[in-house]
């Protein structure tokens, strides 16, 4: 692009602007998304999130002492990790680590969790989402959710009735708590001692055969001399 200058003496001169692409560009101004997009979010704690600005947003502190808007960055920290633990197969176990810390901050936020029936982790909701951020299934996963915390209570409350009565006999009956020291390690250990030791350390006393001990009359040379001549030979 082309654009004149009159000097002070009143001549006209011609010259090319450099900053083209600034100058050509008819686009209006669009302020630059931070963060994530403001959606329909419901919070048990705190309503519609969408209703507070960025600033009211790090105010409003969770159960845990962190603020919506901190807990908002880990969600998306999380949720990259556990897309990127599944397009790269890293392992189940990497997975289900970063569903269970997923579904943690949904809950400290107060919102619906997300659920995963492939790890066997149920939440409020089960929704997938395409390419373009459409949503295609919405399905609501709450009855699972609660079946599998009723059973992980059973299962606290069973483990705990089990240890309690393995860790406290009853006396009365004649119960009491046995224990056997493990002897295999120390067995395989000196039959393995057994076998590395060969045969030409132990001497046949019958035939004349002795141990001969001889001793290295070599010096060890010390580190400080060894340096100092290393300096100077270098020198």
């Amino acid at each position: 692009m082309k654009q004149k200058y009159r000097k002070k003496d009143g001549t006209l001169s011609i010259y090319e602007l450099k900053n083209r692409k600034w100058i050509n560009s008819n686009k209006p101004y669009k302020p630059q998304k931070r963060g994530l997009e403001k959606k329909s979010i419901w919070s048990n704690r705190f309503g519609l999130l969408e209703l507070y600005s960025r600033k009211e947003q790090q105010e409003l502190k969770c159960p845990s002492g962190y603020s919506i808007s901190q807990c908002f960055n880990i969600l998306r920290k999380m949720w990259y990790s556990y897309h990127k633990a599944r397009t790269q197969n890293e392992g189940i176990e990497k997975m289900e680590k970063y569903a269970k810390a997923i579904q943690s901050v949904q809950k400290d936020m107060g919102i619906k969790t997300t659920s995963f029936p492939h790890l066997g982790l149920y939440g409020d909701v089960f929704i997938l989402n395409n390419k373009k951020g459409e949503r295609i299934v919405f399905e609501d996963h709450s009855a699972m959710k609660k079946q599998q915390d009723e059973y992980d209570k059973w299962m606290a409350e069973n483990s705990k009735k089990i240890q309690a009565k393995v860790l406290k006999p009853d006396k009365e009956k004649g119960e009491a708590i046995v224990s056997f020291a493990d002897e295999s390690f120390k067995e395989k250990y000196e039959d393995d001692r057994a076998y590395l030791i060969p045969d030409a350390l132990i001497p046949d006393e019958e035939e004349g055969e002795e141990l001969i001990t001889m001793t290295d009359d070599i010096p060890f040379e010390n580190k400080y001399q060894y340096w100092t001549k290393k300096a100077s030979t270098s020198l």
